[in-house]
């Protein structure tokens, strides 16, 4: 299953990589750059297992402290 979300970041940055590396390493799964929408917001694709762990997974990263400012669901309808 995967789900796109996007993230504000709390020290905007440019590194694509990096931001899904850390964003991987903060939820526990997976996570694929999707989209730059500012310098401080992007579009992440999170890889779960199921939607329980996708749910986990966003919870961690709304809990990792210093990394981002928001992280919520693209409620727009995407193809994945």
């Amino acid at each position: 299953m995967n789900v796109r979300i996007l993230v504000k970041l709390t020290r905007p940055t440019g590194d694509h990589a990096a931001i899904a590396a850390e964003a991987s390493r903060q939820a526990g799964v997976a996570a694929k750059y999707a989209a730059s929408v500012s310098a401080a917001w992007h579009a992440l694709v999170l890889h779960c297992s199921d939607a329980a762990e996708c749910d986990l997974a966003i919870t961690r990263l709304q809990q990792a402290s210093g990394s981002y400012e928001a992280v919520e669901r693209d409620g727009r309808k995407q193809r994945l």
